[in-house]
């Protein structure tokens, strides 16, 4: 283990959350790898992405390939040995396995999951089906059921719910047909990346993700997001890469995202994890649908509680939600523990 690789999870031991799910600890891992002179670098393929883990003297310490950039990166984390212990065996569950990333492909592929999802749940929806989202573990659980409230696929335990929603997509094979066909004629921007070499370098500074565009070493832009694929989705943007569909959509949603005015330094997805985690363990149905933006649900029975909105991503959508409603009615604080004397030895005479 090279000294790099040591500090990185000396410092991740005392800096981890499980509440914040698979993708909030990415981007704790994320924030120390930066702050200790490393950072990732990913690009797409056709299986998604795949990822290098740079460290403080520019060699490749881990690499992996998963479903899109963030899971990718995290993967190539944990081989590199970062991750203390307690963390890997459960990490390991939140990646993709290899058929299923052969079906994904198959779809779309590139590391583009949003636009499959969208068409997806907005199939799903129409037909009277429905899609709910729940935390497993470090990650997350998706269910597609159909009119008859049947299940029609499943993913549980992925690293977020867009990629869990992708998996589901894929393992369904009419559904996952029907997708591929009417996405045959749109531009995948992750293939257009992968054929002219672009690579996208990510690391964490002032509190955020930042992203560098660079095509066979040459910098074509840079910009910053509140997690990951929000920082390349951007990037990509700025470097006239995504269509004018897609940059009028992301801009529409950071216009009315209100986290930025109250921004903690913390990673959208690990907001949006502790927030899915109270959900669940208050057993609402959270629901995953489509309305310009990715729409996330909370119900209890047959009482809608609140909506919020992500344009990539069901996490940022979580927080959205707890920000458009009551969040007292959503959360619904438990009472707390006895005050008493925590006997605190602050040293001295």
């Amino acid at each position: 283990m090279s000294d790099f690789t040591y500090n990185v999870k000396q410092r991740l031991r005392s800096a981890l959350r499980r509440s914040e799910g698979a993708c909030g600890l990415y981007h704790t891992a994320l924030a120390v790898v930066s702050e200790l002179g490393g950072y990732m670098e990913s690009i797409e393929v056709a299986e998604g992405a795949f990822s290098r883990l740079i460290d403080d003297e520019g060699r490749v310490v881990g690499e992996a390939v998963d479903v899109t950039w963030p899971p990718s990166c995290l993967k190539a984390m944990v081989q590199a040995g970062v991750f203390p212990e307690e963390y890997c065996e459960e990490l390991q569950g939140v990646f993709t396995p290899r058929e299923d990333l052969e079906r994904v492909k198959e779809v779309f592929g590139y590391g583009r999951i949003v636009r499959p999802v969208a068409m997806a749940l907005a199939k799903l929806v129409a037909s009277g089906g429905r899609a709910e989202v729940s935390r497993s573990g470090l990650g997350v659980k998706v269910v597609f059921y159909d009119e008859a409230g049947n299940t029609l696929s499943e993913a549980s335990s992925v690293f977020c719910p867009a990629c869990a929603a992708m998996i589901a997509l894929a393992r369904a094979p009419k559904l996952a047909r029907e997708v591929k066909e009417a996405l045959r004629s749109e531009v995948n921007t992750g293939k257009v990346k992968a054929e002219r070499g672009i690579v996208n370098k990510v690391w964490w500074r002032n509190f955020r993700v930042e992203v560098e565009l660079l095509e066979r070493g040459r910098r074509l832009g840079a910009n910053y997001g509140c997690c990951t694929a929000y920082a390349i989705v951007r990037t990509e943007a700025v470097c006239g890469l995504a269509s004018p569909k897609g940059v009028k959509l992301i801009k529409a949603y950071c216009d009315q995202c209100p986290v930025k005015h109250v921004w903690l330094g913390k990673s959208m997805g690990a907001m949006g994890n502790v927030v899915l985690k109270r959900m669940s363990e208050l057993g609402l149905r959270v629901e995953l649908s489509y309305d310009k933006f990715l729409k996330v649900t909370a119900r209890d029975g047959s009482k809608v509680l609140g909506s919020g909105y992500g344009s990539l991503c069901a996490l940022s959508g979580s927080v959205n939600l707890l920000l458009r409603t009551e969040g007292v009615k959503v959360l619904r604080p438990s009472p707390s523990s006895p005050l008493r004397d925590i006997g605190v030895d602050r040293g001295g005479a």
